[in-house]
């Protein structure tokens, strides 16, 4: 046995002195290229066709065909196939994860003595070769081409050596699972792969039955599998259920569920990490921490992203710009898609999204010039979504992501679902438990705050002088727009988060997201066992708080001192499918018209490489009828750079750039989407610096008021009929006293305010969120009355209006001048003074008053607020909580156009009028939106803050005992 320098490769023999005298290096071939080669070009060689395009594509570098192997290739009959081309044909410095067994311990320890690595003390690395004795001798190393062949020249007695990529080193061998499935994080050799991940699984299933579940629930799109020859390779999305008894099928349904899903972004490991031990702790009984809660909760783990974890390894080609070869996870499927944009959510719906809708899925997608259809492109996401509606008693699901530098090492974030009263503290509770749990177990960020500098300065690049990073501390959470600066639709929470009547799950939904754990492009090295650790350690500890909570007996009210509330209803606030152009529900009684041919709503669809310059741009033409212009970008992997968008006069309408995003902001996906409603007609041009960028541009037309779905997405417009005044029906339930009751302008006008002829109030509370009834001098009268008479008036929207129609108290002095009109891209309110009551128990964190997707709004300049002059406010006694901003312009480039107060309070009489100047808008209706829409999506800011306005005390109980108050009675 030993390493055999000369081969008969395709007909041919090429020794060492002869390819030694030639200077050029031979012709190298890419699998994408490798594969339009006959078999005649591998005919006699060692490896076949089908062998080198395996290893190419999952080495995803550029290879020599074998029959110009040089005399350095390493071949043996020990060496499998897949292993010896990986070896032979990746990159020169590509150390393969190799498995080797030995004839006997001699052996093994002639290899130990040269190879094997005690572990570091600084964790930087995992060792280059780890050894067994027991019950084979055997090793694991990450080993280049050149020390592959020293190993089979020098060592005698190598029976085996198998391309073996993974965290356990043996587990492909007899005896793996003897020490445990996976190691901890400081044992580990690298990031667990899929394939050691499903087999661990399912060898946990047959040992602890009992306690453990596993099943294969769909499959990714795949990729090409160029030794198949197969277009599309899928692979298993699989989901792990853990918890007592798990066999009593009644008991399993009846008990919580905490979903974890974990990789849903390929390339942000560190949830696989934590998960993956979580559940081989939990089904040995020895996770102490979680095991009094599997009589009362199920712990599902969902692995959800198949495509984006595969690909590390060389099966599948990927390469950077130059053209070498890189072994990288990805963040999407196989198509291309963001794994977590693809689900059927409430409200605005971006169409170059494909939102996988299990029960009305089209065959094919009606814009779609290739002809294809949603089981083509999110199989994934469909498989997903399914499964989860056969769970009863979903209260958590928790999606584990990971950015690139942030102020906190990890941040919570609140998704855009509509959660009542009890959800929203439920949520808050989880994020208080966890935050004084990570204090304590990790030391705060004073605990980790060297290793976080180090993999700052190590991974990311980032200047060592700038250190401390995360200077903001350990934990802190918000909105998805508080954390991490933008808002989305189509994510897989909004979806789990809706409720059921509206094809969600009803479940508390969050995103963790871990500093540090984005991966760009990774070999071995890149896995730091010193940072991994505490990432691991602190998603645990989400886990374990999230069933916590769904153990446990919680419930939240309100205190309102007795306090009668009434809010002024209306139906200029409803919104209706009925009211949408391309419906006619009397005829079909679904919401769905004539034949989307026939409503008028059309697609057009580009695809184009924008090369660097001007004279690689492309245009998008918008006219008339173009309703909406959306603009995708494949930009996640790129490092440097300049997009941008040009509106049709030249200016720039939207700019990206891609350095400053990469080394300083949390993470990129929000910001590789352009969306515009009414486009302005002309040429819309994406531009770029740097490398080239593909983009996929989607303009649909309309002659109607509104875009019909089913004629971009294939999916009937499903009925709905919403009013933001319903929130307050929600929370009547959660009153300990008082009550809640709807008006109308009319009950308002004719005197139930106050109690008959007293001059006494019947309620201590109005709220009005519209202007209807504003020029009736009787309606007006009747408020002014209340609040003679010491109401709190509360104002939203464009209920705020009002004040420039009251004559009462200091309010008088706001005149409608003083009033404005602004369309922001979020509600979030800035500038805040916080020793205002409005703002009693809110964070710093907390910004966004309402989360826009879901009712309609998308991320441009079309939310709703009504402010007012602060100089006016201030002037007639008003006291300001915060303020609202208007900007206009590209996105590092804004001009402030407008801005006012929009949270404060102005005496009137002897009562108070309070402003809230965007809170509870109606619905918007002009977007895309075919799974319907939400009465309203108060964050917990907002939420508090109505609170706040009417006095009202919020209460946390925990197990029957009060634990927290936000706000108090007044």
């Amino acid at each position: 046995m030993g390493v055999e320098h000369s081969h008969d490769l395709g007909g041919r023999t090429q020794d060492h002195d002869d390819r030694a005298n030639e200077d050029d290096d031979p012709e190298r071939y890419t699998a994408a290229a490798a594969a339009e080669l006959d078999e005649t070009a591998f005919e006699g060689g060692p490896i076949g066709r089908r062998t080198f395009l395996q290893v190419a594509a999952a080495a995803g570098a550029a290879f020599t065909l074998p029959g110009t192997a040089t005399a350095d290739d390493v071949t043996d009959d020990a060496m499998t196939d897949v292993y010896e081309f990986a070896v032979n044909y990746s990159r020169d410095d590509y150390a393969a994860p190799t498995v080797l067994e030995f004839e006997d311990h001699d052996a093994l320890t002639a290899f130990a003595d040269a190879y094997e690595e005690p572990i570091a003390e600084d964790l930087d690395r995992p060792p280059k070769a780890v050894t067994r004795t027991e019950p084979t001798p055997a090793a694991h190393a990450h080993l280049t081409a050149d020390e592959v062949g020293d190993v089979l020249e020098e060592i005698e007695g190598v029976t085996s050596l198998d391309f073996s990529p993974g965290s356990n080193p043996f587990w492909k061998l007899e005896g793996g699972y003897d020490d445990g499935v996976f190691p901890a994080v400081e044992e580990a050799r690298n990031y667990a792969s899929h394939k050691e991940t499903e087999a661990a699984m399912r060898h946990l299933e047959r040992e602890y039955d009992d306690r453990v579940n596993f099943e294969r629930i769909g499959h990714g799109p795949g990729h090409e599998n160029l030794y198949t020859e197969a277009e599309q390779d899928p692979r298993d999305v699989f989901v792990v259920e853990v918890t007592n008894d798990i066999q009593d099928e009644r008991a399993f349904e009846e008990k919580e569920k905490s979903v974890n899903l974990v990789g849903i972004h390929g390339d942000e490991r560190q949830g696989v990490e934590a998960g993956i031990r979580v559940i081989e702790e939990v089904a040995k009984g020895e996770a102490e921490d979680f095991m009094h809660l599997l009589d009362d909760v199920v712990l599902v783990f969902m692995f959800v992203n198949p495509d984006g974890w595969v690909v590390r390894k060389p099966h599948y080609e990927f390469t950077d710009d130059d053209g070498e070869q890189v072994y990288n996870f990805q963040r999407g499927n196989a198509t291309g898609l963001d794994t977590n944009r693809q689900y059927p959510t409430i409200g605005w719906a971006n169409p170059e999204f494909w939102p996988a809708e299990p029960e009305d899925t089209p065959e094919v997608r009606p814009d779609d010039e290739e002809g294809r259809g949603y089981h083509d492109m999110v199989p994934d996401a469909l498989a997903n979504v399914e499964h989860l509606r056969g769970y009863e008693n979903v209260t958590f699901l928790v999606d584990f992501h990971g950015m690139h530098a942030s102020d906190w090492f990890m941040l919570n974030l609140e998704t855009n679902a509509p959660f009542d009263h009890d959800g929203q503290h439920e949520l808050d509770q989880v994020n208080v438990q966890i935050s004084e749990d990570m204090e304590s177990s990790l030391g705060g960020i004073e605990g980790i705050q060297e290793d976080v500098d180090r993999v700052a300065v190590d991974r990311f690049d980032l200047p060592e002088d700038e250190a401390p990073y995360n200077p903001n501390g350990l934990f802190d959470y918000g909105t998805i727009y508080d954390c991490i600066g933008y808002q989305i639709t189509g994510g897989f929470l909004g979806w789990a988060g809706q409720p059921e009547e509206w094809g969600g799950l009803g479940a508390r939904t969050v995103a963790p997201e871990m500093a540090w754990a984005n991966n760009g492009t990774h070999d071995e090295k890149e896995w730091k066992p010193y940072i991994v650790r505490h990432q691991t350690e602190a998603y645990r500890i989400e886990m374990r708080q999230y069933a916590e909570i769904a153990a446990a007996e919680t419930e939240a009210t309100v205190a309102t001192g007795d306090a009668d509330t009434a809010y002024v209803g209306s139906d200029i606030l409803t919104r209706s499918s009925n009211d949408l152009s391309h419906t006619d529900s009397s005829e079909t009684g679904r919401g769905r018209g004539p034949p989307a041919h026939a409503r008028g709503t059309g697609v057009e669809k580009y695809h184009d490489l924008v090369e660097s310059g001007l004279e690689g741009r492309t245009t998008a033409t918008a006219i008339e009828e173009t309703s909406t212009l959306a603009v995708r970008f494949h930009a996640h992997d790129l490092e440097e750079g300049t997009i941008r968008v040009r509106n049709p006069e030249g200016e720039v309408a939207y700019e990206i750039d891609l350095g400053a995003d990469t080394e300083g902001a949390c993470c990129l996906s929000g910001r590789e989407h352009f969306y515009v409603s009414d486009p302005e007609p002309g040429g819309w041009s994406i531009e770029c610096e740097g490398p080239a960028v593909e983009v996929d541009i989607v303009a649909i037309e309309t002659d109607e008021e509104h875009e019909d779905p089913e004629a971009v997405f294939g999916y009937p417009q499903r009925e709905y009929e919403v009013n933001p005044m319903q929130f307050f029906e929600d929370l009547e339930p959660f009153l300990e006293d008082g009550s809640i009751d709807e008006l109308s302008v009319h009950h308002v006008r004719i005197g139930r305010l106050l109690r008959g002829q007293s001059g006494k109030r019947q309620y201590d509370n109005l709220v009005v969120s519209h202007a209807e009834g504003f020029d009736d001098e009787e309606y007006v009268a009747a408020l002014e009355a209340f609040l003679e008479a010491g109401g709190n008036l509360v104002l939203t929207d464009t209920g705020v209006a009002l004040l420039g129609a009251l004559e009462v108290g200091d309010a008088a002095e706001i005149d409608d001048e003083d009033l404005r009109s602004l369309e922001v891209q979020i509600a979030n309110l800035r500038d805040r003074e916080f020793d205002h009551h409005l703002l009693t128990d809110i964070r710093e964190m907390q910004q966004e008053m309402w989360k826009p997707s879901q009712i309609g709004y998308t991320d441009g300049n079309d939310s709703p607020a009504t402010v007012i002059d602060e100089a006016a406010f201030e002037a007639a006694g008003g006291s300001v909580a915060g303020r609202m901003e208007q900007w206009e312009g590209p996105w590092d480039e804004e001009e402030l156009v407008d801005e006012g107060v929009a949270a404060g309070s102005i005496e009137a009489g002897d009562g108070e009028i309070t402003v809230l100047g965007s809170l509870l808008p109606p619905a918007q209706q002009t977007e895309l939106h075919p799974f319907g829409m939400a009465n309203y999506a108060l964050s917990f800011m907002g939420h508090t803050l109505l609170c706040n306005a009417l006095g009202f005390e919020q209460r946390r109980y925990y197990d029957g005992e009060l634990i927290g108050t936000w706000g108090t009675v007044r």
